[in-house]
């Protein structure tokens, strides 16, 4: 078993009762535990399968269903539809996004990366070839379907790169408080319908003292079509309080709660041309909107 278990086992905790882990391991591939066991002193238990830790944890009805996309086409064809659907201008803005957000993380130079909500890995993808080999990024999802999917395509193309990959609950991480130098997310905790502010909350909870969460987002104007509509299905959905992270004071509102310093920095401003993204509500065609990293200090 590679000793970057023991460094993440610091990290840890059990989601139910804080107590420590002990790492069993049943199966292991190059150094990488691929089944095995997460056992608390309180006797919880949680499996490692297919190289990725199982904490339970369920998908929102409202988000991004990754296994019902997966029930139908397989992840390759699920991933090429989902970028056929982008414009190619979009494309290249969220690269612009991915870039600055990678640039941050590479700045601080953290030893472990906690990135939240990972869903397909864009922004892993970026990050996993610029870290060293001492660096220990942690990809969470609600959804044990996609991160073992993304766990199977980082092999294939990043061989012999570590990361650890947990299906857990991002409002109830299995990680110590105070105990991780970066957090990110690409859209996870923007998408995190109704649980964006607790996203957030969890995020600097995790976050040590003197760290700082990277959180890419999108931002639209109050008075936008765009903006009625996401609270039309916020309604819907039976969350009518949600959706202000998706406007520029709104997310430095939420972030301030829990950050002593909060930075918007701005990626891309745009107005979205009428060609639309029939997978996605925002930004609406024609109309204003920005890619920002709002960036939370402890």
């Amino acid at each position: 078993m590679d000793r970057k278990y023991e460094k993440i086992l610091e990290k840890l905790w059990c989601s139910e009762c804080h107590e420590v882990f002990r790492l069993i391991s049943e199966k292991e591939e190059c150094g990488e535990v691929v089944e095995g066991v997460l056992l608390c002193a309180n006797g919880h238990r949680f499996g490692i399968h297919g190289g990725v830790a199982d904490f339970g944890s369920q998908e929102q009805e409202s988000g991004n269903a990754w296994s019902e996309y997966l029930k139908d086409m397989d992840y390759e064809t699920m991933e090429q539809q989902i970028e056929q659907a982008k414009p190619e201008k979009e494309k290249e803005q969220q690269t612009m996004l991915l870039e600055a957000l990678t640039e941050l993380v590479c700045k601080e130079n953290p030893e472990t990366i906690v990135d939240i909500a990972s869903g397909r890995g864009m922004f892993l993808d970026h990050l996993i070839p610029e870290l060293a080999d001492e660096q220990l990024p942690i990809a969470t999802d609600l959804s044990f379907e996609i991160l073992a999917r993304d766990r199977m395509k980082f092999k294939k193309k990043y061989p012999g790169k570590f990361v650890f990959y947990m299906a857990c609950d991002a409002t109830n991480m299995p990680v110590r408080e105070g105990s991780v130098a970066v957090t990110t997310s690409f859209f996870g905790i923007a998408n995190m319908f109704g649980l964006e502010e607790k996203g957030v909350r969890e995020a600097a909870r995790v976050t040590t003292k003197g760290g700082a969460l990277f959180n890419g987002i999108m931002n639209i104007k109050e008075d936008s079509e765009g903006y009625r509509k996401l609270k039309e299905f916020m309604v819907e959905q039976k969350m009518p309080k949600a959706g202000d992270i998706f406007l520029e004071e709104g997310a430095k509102r939420i972030h301030e709660k829990f950050f002593d310093q909060v930075e918007m920095e701005t990626i891309v401003e745009d107005v979205r041309e009428p060609e639309e993204n029939v997978l996605d509500l925002l930004p609406y065609p024609g109309e204003w909107f920005a890619y920002r990293i709002a960036i939370g200090r402890k």
